[in-house]
């Protein structure tokens, strides 16, 4: 850091006035020692943590997803959880001032989205004067995939053997916070919803999907069947509430993903066989019209 004097005479009077400047040599702002605790499956929330340093107030924070090709996605929403400034100044050793509305924050919910990627976190550090220090990013699970707990895992292998999986649930209602219990039954080529307003019975298609809204451990909804977005959630009341909600949406993207490669398979031999049937007729006009010569 320099200093500056600007100084002026008034009367017989000298007034000075120091100004401060960073020097080439200031350093940027910075985080050391940056690590994510907690336990990297569906339904646990991680935490990054770490220290600033060199006059660091604020920190930009990006959770990311790498995926086995090398592709990358930033998962984009604001966590619904507030932090509170004992939180940060006592253990996580970020300014708490960080944590404006709406900024993203150093917590996140693992979720059925995260399972078979590499989950990261990247940190901007900032300081007063809106210098940005060197991105610091790092890999929970210690760089290793995301995967399912062994109970969950369990629960998934026996749906997909069986072609059967029931769940008690809330289904929105469309009105206010309204929702009703309905049990969802997840079979081999679509669902039944049973104990709502209107019974819904759908097949899977090629444009069906289940969305995870962002922060949100209970909620789920069901895309691309009928004419309808069917949102449902898990009773946080629920002693298995914990990542009961992304065993069955990892159930039913399977159920979809195993329709559409049987529908694929099944579209691919049907074109093999018409592929088949038609050199089999060529052959035969062949033959034919070699016999004349007889």
């Amino acid at each position: 850091m320099s200093t500056l004097a600007s100084c002026y005479l008034t009367g017989q009077t000298l007034t000075c006035l120091l100004q401060y400047s960073a020097a080439d040599d200031d350093p940027l702002p910075a985080v050391e020692q940056l690590q994510i605790s907690g336990e990297p499956l569906p339904g646990r929330e991680l935490q990054a943590s770490g220290y600033s340093i060199n006059g660091t107030t604020s920190c930009n924070f990006e959770w990311v997803r790498h995926m086995e090709d090398g592709s990358v996605s930033y998962i984009e929403g604001t966590p619904p959880y507030g932090l509170t400034p004992l939180f940060f100044n006592n253990f996580i050793h970020f300014d708490w001032r960080i944590c404006e509305t709406g900024a993203k924050q150093p917590t996140y919910l693992v979720t059925a989205d995260d399972v078979d990627t590499y989950l990261a976190i990247e940190v901007q550090p900032m300081d007063n004067r809106k210098r940005k220090g060197e991105l610091v990013k790092v890999f929970a699970n210690e760089n290793r995939k995301i995967v399912c707990d062994p109970d969950m895992h369990d629960h998934i292998r026996k749906a997909l053997q069986t072609g059967y999986a029931e769940h008690r649930l809330s289904l929105w209602t469309g009105y206010l916070d309204i929702w009703e219990p309905v049990t969802l039954v997840i079979k081999k080529d679509g669902i039944n919803i049973k104990g709502g307003g209107t019974p819904v019975n759908e097949k899977f298609s090629p444009t069906a999907s289940v969305f995870i809204p962002y922060g949100n451990p209970v909620e789920f909804s069901i895309i691309g069947l009928g004419s309808a977005e069917r949102k449902l959630r898990v009773e946080q009341e629920s002693a298995t509430a914990i990542g009961s909600r992304d065993i069955i949406v990892l159930t039913l993207r399977y159920f979809i993903k195993r329709v559409m490669i049987s529908k694929t398979v099944d579209r691919c031999s049907l074109l093999i066989y018409a592929a088949k049937l038609e050199k089999e007729a060529v052959e035969k006009k062949k033959a034919k019209k070699k016999g004349l010569f007889f």
